[in-house]
């Protein structure tokens, strides 16, 4: 390759060379932020359900009571029964399940929200376990844990008593505030059993569900393997057609939302843009062939052959490139750099953090969940998009080379 005869075309033609070499940097680093942050969604959508250590939560579509009396189910919490939940912990991506059974509870004193936590398992547990704040864990025996808010509210401390209808609970412990990102966000945890023994009575929850002696739940938690692939809201539904998934996809839709660059108008933006630097690098190629057939016939005549006319050429293309891609790097390391600094915000889907909305003064808790994004620089990404843009514009430049043979060198002698 001729480097001084390719340095003299570059300075002849610097302002077109360099605005493609601009325009190719540019869209290298958009390339690779995209294909980064396209990477980071599902370690993003995890974050909202990764406080309480699971992936997934299971409900399941109920009924709207006529009263809001006594121990009621929000109508997204219909009963699942055990054999449901043995099956749903059976799925292939389940490592751990455990079923709850969160109600609301309406009386003459204040609203109640509760959850019953099974203790043979260790999901929630644990989670009651880390964050007690003032007492001890003691559920079962008429003893319950609240929050800390519930506790300032109503002025309760431990030692005090809280009434479920004829059924009086011991407070043994007081929670950290907001435990679980309001998730499921109770206000009181209590044992399984005594949870259904509240349940069982409601009248209003007597008329729209066959409430038997057998146990059930309304809330069940999964926590599966990471490394699974595969569609788990479909397995789910076809142990049931009326359960609700909630998993990192529920929040997908919405980051990708946030993150235009990679949602569906960022995609298609971003093949058109590549199309147009595809064309672009094209016409500049031809117009370099095109200026210089003088050039090239006398290079012909001197002994060149096709395949050497090719290798300059190329090499030529190779340095635009290779300039391009290492200023576009830094230019999408400074990206990332920036948008590590940044957050996304996911709100909560009310059916999984519900509180009744006809009571401002109990709906008021904040669903939005806020997360830096967790994106960083990934060799593997820089080099499959480095192989990506030499193999496309290589290509491009080959297919322009074939004017090459067209430049017949007794054309210009004469």
């Amino acid at each position: 390759m001729m480097k001084a005869y390719s340095l003299a075309f570059f300075r002849a033609n610097r302002i077109k060379t360099l605005a493609l070499g601009l325009s190719l940097a540019l869209y290298f680093a958009l390339v690779v932020i995209a294909a980064t942050l396209h990477r980071s969604i599902p370690e993003i959508a995890q974050l909202p359900l990764k406080q309480i250590g699971v992936q997934t939560i299971v409900q399941k579509s109920g009924e709207i009571p006529s009263q809001m009396v006594g121990a009621i189910f929000p109508h997204s919490n219909g009963p699942i029964s055990t054999e449901q939940f043995r099956q749903l912990a059976g799925l292939p991506f389940v490592e751990e399940a455990e079923m709850g059974l969160f109600f609301w509870y309406f009386d003459a004193a204040f609203f109640k929200a509760a959850l019953g936590v099974d203790q043979r398992y260790k999901i929630l547990s644990s989670i009651l376990e880390k964050n007690i704040a003032q007492g001890t864990l003691h559920l079962g025996q008429k003893q319950i844990v609240i929050t800390a808010a519930f506790s300032t509210k109503h002025g309760l401390a431990i030692g005090d008593s809280v009434a479920l209808g004829d059924r009086t609970y011991s407070i043994s412990g007081i929670l950290r505030p907001n435990i679980s990102g309001n998730i499921i966000p109770a206000d009181i945890y209590m044992d399984q059993n005594d949870a259904l023994e509240v349940v069982r009575d409601s009248v209003e929850m007597q008329k729209i569900y066959p409430l038997n002696d057998g146990d059930f739940g309304n809330v069940v938690l999964l926590k599966g393997n990471p490394g699974w692939h595969g569609d788990k809201e479909k397995l789910v539904k076809e142990v049931d057609a009326k359960l609700l998934v909630f998993s990192e996809k529920t929040f997908t839709r919405e980051i990708s939302k946030q993150l235009g660059i990679i949602s569906t108008a960022g995609r298609l933006l971003f093949l058109i843009l590549g199309a147009i630097l595809a064309i672009a690098f094209g016409l500049l190629t031809l117009y370099n062939l095109k200026s210089r057939e003088g050039e090239i016939a006398i290079l012909r005549m001197l002994g060149w052959r096709i395949r050497d006319l090719k290798q300059q050429f190329i090499g030529e293309n190779l340095i635009l490139l290779c300039i391009s891609i290492l200023f576009g790097s830094t230019l999408a390391l400074a990206g990332l750099f920036l948008l590590g600094r940044q957050t996304v915000s996911m709100a909560l889907p009310w059916d999984i953090s519900a509180r009744p909305h006809f009571l401002p003064e109990e709906n008021n808790i904040d669903r939005m969940v806020s997360a830096p994004l967790p994106v960083h620089a990934d060799g593997f990404i820089f080099l499959a998009t480095i192989i990506a843009f030499l193999l496309l514009f290589l290509a491009v430049s080959l297919l322009c080379f074939q004017r090459i043979k067209k430049i017949k060198p007794s054309e210009f002698s004469g």
